[in-house]
């Protein structure tokens, strides 16, 4: 069963802790936790602050929960370290799933793809120390900016620790037939995003606006098999007023494409 999970990073106006607070009241599932927030940047995170986050976790019983980190780790060094870093917290947050994605390109040569496979093999070889599975999400103009480029860069990389982070939005804007691209991810699919968009605008609006037939989406994703967390994924809207209407409408797709 699909379960739908908050972010910490539209919340970011509360603390970390009492963040997760609002996102168990709200009525999500599971969580995941954003670490782009200053409170929870990967290289001032004591140990400390992450076991107290894992705890409460725990104790509010979100579950999945992921850990969030989308950064230009591909060019920028002191990025790459900092998301080296986040992986490597993974596993003290308790959780077996990292989300991350790339930067624009910005020459769409060969060298900028092999520069961003080689950067990448380094982080699933710390992925692969740590237990951790990284989720890679694509987005419009990316050097990873297609599922036809997600699966490429897969089959460079060929391992069970490399997943996909399945963005619904970013499907519709890059992928000439999303839902053939869902089942062509199939099980590398092991986290999401959800939104809306409008057509050829890449614009998060709420899942019951826009040009997407989410139901078809989501349909889709029952038909591989996916059981993981789709986090909302907004950011010009109050999180907090619209996320009980936006879950509740999402519920309702999901139990559609259970009941098919």
């Amino acid at each position: 069963m699909i379960k739908l999970m908050g972010r910490t990073q539209p919340l970011e106006r509360y603390p970390a802790l009492e963040a997760l607070e609002v996102i168990k009241r709200l009525g999500f599932d599971g969580v995941e936790v954003c670490l782009e927030t200053a409170e929870m940047a990967p290289d001032g995170l004591g140990n400390a602050m992450v076991a107290t986050v894992r705890e409460r976790i725990e104790a509010l019983g979100l579950a999945p929960h992921s850990v969030g980190y989308h950064k230009d780790y591909i060019y920028d060094d002191d990025e790459f370290a900092r998301t080296c870093r986040a992986i490597e917290l993974t596993p003290a947050f308790g959780a077996k799933l990292f989300v991350f994605s790339g930067t624009p390109k910005r020459t769409g040569d060969a060298a900028e793809w092999q520069r961003m496979v080689a950067r990448t093999a380094k982080l699933l070889n710390l992925a692969e120390k740590h237990g951790v599975i990284l989720a890679q999400e694509f987005e419009p103009g990316f050097i990873v900016g297609s599922t036809e480029e997600l699966l490429r860069l897969f089959a460079e990389l060929p391992s069970p620790r490399m997943a996909a982070n399945v963005d619904l939005g970013h499907l519709f804007l890059c992928d000439p037939d999303p839902i053939a691209s869902i089942a062509a991810i199939g099980d590398k699919a092991v986290h999401g995003h959800v939104e809306n968009m409008a057509a050829g605008v890449h614009d998060h609006l709420l899942p019951s606006e826009g040009d997407m037939d989410l139901g078809a989406y989501i349909q889709a994703l029952h038909h591989i098999g996916f059981d993981g967390g789709l986090a909302l994924d907004l950011y010009t809207h109050d999180y907090e007023a619209v996320a009980p209407g936006e879950i509740a409408y999402l519920r309702g797709l999901i139990a559609a494409a259970k009941g098919r």
